[in-house]
């Protein structure tokens, strides 16, 4: 089965969605970890406000009770901020032990400084008891901050683990990505060369990519003999008639050396009911269209012809029926997806086939009966197929 070069594309673009989105998630995770930097942060800043609190001298009250109440301030302030939720908070933190955490540091925090108050508007007679209230609640303060530092400093190692792994993923597919689309565009690129390199002589080039070739074979149509006698061309479609195709095969039978040769018929599956409504010139605008598409998969030592008005021959000169067969039924498929506009509307149309491969033995006249029978066979099992005979003479399938 040959490759699709829009899904390749179409593969690239998901691909890079993919590794966009890893990024993007990479980056949150990064300004997540410098989210719980700065609550850690906002907590030994805590600490350094603890200290300096306790270590003020309140001899001169006016200049104490400033320093005081402004370092009390920035204590609430980096309390709040070290309870600051993250972008990826909810997904690596226990919200039990978080909010367990954070009330347990509201409280100590605010009774600490309701000490501060009491020690800093105390009287000297009892500024000492104050001090050591003070002291007590300072403890468990600093148990609560260290407690959230150790929190904060575990979520930042998950975070750092899972960017890690995040990095080395995102790494690992870019690679993968990399080397696969090289080899893809690499294999589209040789289909091209292949394509623009296409001779008449009837060399077969193995391309990978559908669309290419498609391409290769529309290129391939360089027939050296052409008929240009009217007698020998079908009226409608411009295509060889009976006579005509006969010519045709012969001259290029003679011409050059013809390995394998295929047969096979097509009849059009809605031709009773398209007479009885289209015109003469409607189905002369169906026909030139069928004819462009059989034309689309012909080759140099080919020869197509249209029989009667509903029978279409295309004699193949192919490597292995497996080919012939693959391409007959591309033929169907194609008219199948195709969209004929006559004056009466948009018709869709279906083709039955039969291929058989010619025996020398047998004169292209005496083979195109056997194939007419595969058509029919096709034609029963409900049309739009190729139908080809079994090993055995007798046996369809």
């Amino acid at each position: 089965m040959k490759l699709s070069i829009r899904q390749i594309f179409f593969n690239l673009k998901m691909s890079l969605f993919i590794l966009t989105t890893g990024i993007i998630f990479l980056a949150i995770i990064l300004v997540n970890i410098s989210q719980f930097s700065e609550c850690l942060g906002a907590l030994k800043n805590q600490h350094i406000l603890i200290k300096k609190i306790i270590t003020t001298n309140l001899h001169d009250s006016d200049m104490a009770n400033i320093t005081i109440n402004g370092d009390i301030s920035e204590l609430a302030l980096f309390t709040k901020l070290a309870n600051k939720e993250t972008i990826l908070g909810s997904i690596l933190t226990s919200d039990e032990e978080e909010k367990s955490l954070s009330e347990s540091l509201l409280s100590t925090s605010s009774t600490f400084q309701e000490s501060v108050l009491f020690w800093l508007e105390s009287m000297p007679v009892s500024r000492s008891a104050m001090y050591n209230r003070m002291i007590s609640a300072r403890n468990l303060y600093i148990i609560d901050i260290d407690s959230m530092i150790d929190y904060q400093i575990r979520l930042i190692n998950q975070s750092v683990l899972i960017a890690k792994i995040t990095a080395l993923l995102i790494a690992f597919l870019c690679l993968i990505t990399f080397f696969f689309y090289q080899w893809r565009l690499n294999q589209i690129y040789s289909d091209i060369k292949k394509a623009y390199s296409v001779d008449t002589d009837g060399t077969q080039h193995e391309v990978v990519t559908e669309e290419i070739d498609f391409i290769i074979k529309r290129l391939a149509r360089k027939i050296p003999v052409v008929n240009t006698n009217p007698t020998l061309l079908h009226p409608q479609s411009g295509l060889n008639n009976q006579k005509g195709m006969f010519t045709m095969f012969n001259i290029k039978r003679n011409t050059k050396a013809v390995g394998s040769l295929f047969i096979v018929l097509f009849e059009i599956d809605q031709y009773k009911e398209l007479e009885a409504k289209l015109s003469k010139e409607d189905m002369g605008t169906l026909y030139k269209k069928l004819a462009d598409i059989l034309a689309m998969y012909e080759q140099p030592l080919d020869v197509i012809g249209h029989l009667d008005d509903n029978r279409f021959a295309f004699i193949m000169a192919r490597n292995s029926k497996d080919l012939a067969l693959s391409e007959a039924e591309n033929i169907v498929k194609s008219v199948k997806d195709s969209i004929f506009t006559t004056q009466q509307g948009i018709e869709k149309i279906t083709l039955s086939g039969g291929i058989i491969l010619k025996l020398p033995s047998k004169t292209l006249e005496e083979s195109l009966p056997e194939v007419a029978k595969l058509v029919e066979k096709a034609k029963e099992t409900g049309g739009n197929r190729i139908a080809q005979l079994r090993e055995k003479a007798d046996m369809f399938r």
